[in-house]
Order: C-alpha cells, then structure tokens, then sequence
C-alpha cells in the first residue's frame, strides 16, 4: 500500500475528536509519529496526574485513619481512572497500526468503494460527534452535582471532626488546606481539567473500535455481492477472474480483521474488567441513595459497555453471512475446476473475525450480559 496520509477518508470526526483528548496526532505524524506527537502524549500526562493522585491518596488516607467516609467512590474512581489510563496507552502503542488500518480500509482502487459508503461515513461522524459532545456534557453536569452537594459534605465534616474536600467531581485528598477560595477553584480546576481529559478515552476508543467495525462489515457486504454476482455470467473465463478477485478481496477483510483485533484486544479485556467493578461500585451508589450521582456515570459505563460488545457481535454476523452468501450463488452453473475452487473458498469462509478481549474471551452480547451478572455479584459482596 502507497496511499498517502492524506487519502484517509474514514474516521474523520474520530479522528479530530481523540487530537483534542491529546491522544491522536496531527495529520502530519498520523502514520510516522514524531516529536510533536511525544510533546502531545506529555501534556496528557501532565494535565491529567493530578486528578488520579489525588483520588488514590484519598482512599489511602481515608482507609489508614479509619475514617467514617464511604470509599465506594474511591474505588470506584480508582478502578476507572486506572483502567482509563491503561486503555489509553495501548491505544497511543498501536496508533501507528491503528492508522495504516484505517489507511489500507481507505484504499478502494483495487476492489472499488463498496456500496453506500459515503452515506454510511457521514453517519457515523455524526454519530462521533454526538458522542463527545455527551462526553463533555457528562462529567460538567456530574461536577455540578458534586459541586451542589458541597454543603451536605462540609456538614458530614463537622460530624466526623475531619476536613475533607468537598465538591469535587471525585473524592480528593490534598496535602494543603483548600478553605482559602483562590487555593480551592485553582485546585477544582486543574482537578476539572483532569476528569474532561481523563473521562474521554474509554468511550472515544471503544467507539473508534465501533466505527472501524462497521466500515469492515460494508466491505463484506460488498463481497457479499460480488460473490452472488460471481456466477450470474456464462463465461467461464470471466467467472475465473470475478472468483479470483473475490477470494483476494476476502484474504483481504481477514487480514483487516486480524489488524483490528490485534490493536483493541488488550484495550477491550481491560476496559471489560474495569467496567464490572465500577459498575459494582455505581450499584452501591444506588443503595446509599445517591441516585443522580450514580445514574450520570454509569449511563457513561453501560453505554461504552454496550458498544463494544455491539461491535463484536455484528462483526461475528457478518462474518458468519459470508458463506451463506457463497453458497446461495449460482456456483453450481461454473465447470467442475471452478466449483472445486468454491470448495475451498467455502472451508476459508468458515473462518469467523472475533473482536476478542484479550486471551479470554471475545465481544458479543452474551459477554455483556455475563458482564452485568459479574458486577451484580461483586456488589453482593460489598453491600
């Protein structure tokens, strides 16, 4: 493949949207990363620390004092920052893959654009679009509430004699005194600041695996149709060429597959583990009573959830429809060495493209399921 940079058309919206959370380079660096890129990856570093720090000595001092708080949100925030931070960096590993995939699925001069791609392409900036909005809706409107509820923590405060900082999007603990107004709203900004960089990556990478999905399904769909058109003519000759082109097309897709898969697998086990905790964590939420709280983020969490198990599904049906499509098709009418030749395209259809999570399992809608169940069970044990 010698597409320039510049021939990506997919993703666009994606793309822009994971720059702005300091996660995807310039269009410059996309496939060849170099120090501006570096300098990126360093300012999300930096402007995110301080949010996760504060959060984890929370729940250490808080749990060495014995203090009378509830560290649900501790570990919830813990588990998710930690998970976030872990997802992100092996989506900044694999970038460079990330982008010659969606690079080689731009190429269309050897099998053509399949069919309905434009519409489809526009939909899903769109969809793109929609997302981050909501995710810088999601945590200004979580602060908010934090922030309203600033006055029930202050008395708690008073109950228990211990001055803990109040209205911030997670509980903190800081080695300074924030009673000082100028100290407080600098420190709730850099902790701000932090929460909108760090709360993004689950949900932008999740959808990005999506949006890559479903550009994948529209080039089987595509092959779909040139296998049914594959026999509709006489010639044996041009039958040849049609299956042939077919076959290539379809090593095609499975090498694309297997790309996808490779750059989001290690990603999706994790966000998958980290999900069933705090969703646990959220649910006990719910039973302490603190429902708007609790509905705000794991809206968040079950929407991040679903599509990447979406995208594991529809990507196995796809896959699956494969097959059926050949063997529906007038093979039947070639010569006897063609259909020896869909014989075996028949065995290589067979093969089904898993978006997997890491070594253990793969995305489906069973997984999310099973998923739900795990975290009922985990908050079984803390409740």
């Amino acid at each position: 493949m010698t597409l320039p940079n510049d021939e990506i058309v997919i993703c666009q919206s994606t793309r822009r949207n994971l720059r702005y959370t300091l996660l995807w380079p310039n269009e410059k660096e996309e496939l060849k990363t170099g120090r501006n890129y570096v300098i990126t990856i360093t300012l999300f570093v930096l402007l995110s620390f301080v949010f996760p720090l504060s959060v984890l000595l929370h729940l250490v001092v808080t749990t060495i004092k014995n203090l009378d708080i509830p560290v649900t949100e501790d570990i919830d925030g813990v588990a998710s920052i930690g998970g976030m931070y872990y997802m992100a960096f092996m989506y900044i590993k694999n970038q460079a893959k990330i982008a010659l995939l969606l690079r080689d699925i731009s190429d269309f001069k050897i099998f053509g654009k399949p069919p309905n791609f434009d519409e489809k392409n526009r939909r899903l900036n769109f969809i793109s679009n929609v997302v981050f909005i909501y995710l810088i809706c999601t945590p200004t409107q979580y602060s908010i509430i934090k922030y309203t509820q600033k006055n029930i923590c202050e008395a708690r405060n008073e109950k228990i004699g211990y001055e803990d900082n109040c209205g911030f999007i997670l509980p903190v603990w800081t080695p300074f005194s924030t009673k000082n107004v100028i100290v407080y709203w600098i420190y709730y900004i850099c902790i701000s600041v932090g929460a909108q960089i760090l709360i993004k990556p689950s949900l932008l990478i999740t959808f990005h695996a999506f949006e890559i999905t479903q550009h994948l399904i529209l080039k089987i769909e595509h092959l779909k149709q040139m296998l049914h058109d594959c026999f509709e003519n006489k010639n044996d000759i041009i039958c040849r060429k049609k299956l042939n082109k077919c076959i290539s097309y379809h090593r095609e897709i499975v090498r694309l597959a297997t790309c996808l898969d490779y750059c989001f697998s290690n990603g999706m086990l994790t966000h998958i583990t980290i999900t069933i905790i705090v969703c646990a964590c959220i649910e006990k939420q719910f039973a302490e009573g603190d429902y708007i709280a609790a509905i705000t983020h794991l809206s968040t969490w079950v929407v991040t959830l679903v599509f990447a198990c979406f995208s594991g599904q529809i990507l196995i049906d796809a896959s699956e429809s494969i097959i059926s499509s050949l063997w529906f098709s007038k093979w039947y009418e070639a010569d006897v060495q063609l259909q020896k030749d869909v014989l075996f395209m028949l065995l290589k259809s067979q093969k089904i493209f898993y978006l997997t999570a890491g070594p253990f399992n793969y995305l489906s809608l069973p997984l999310l399921v099973s998923a739900l169940k795990m975290s009922y069970s985990i908050l079984c044990i803390l409740i």
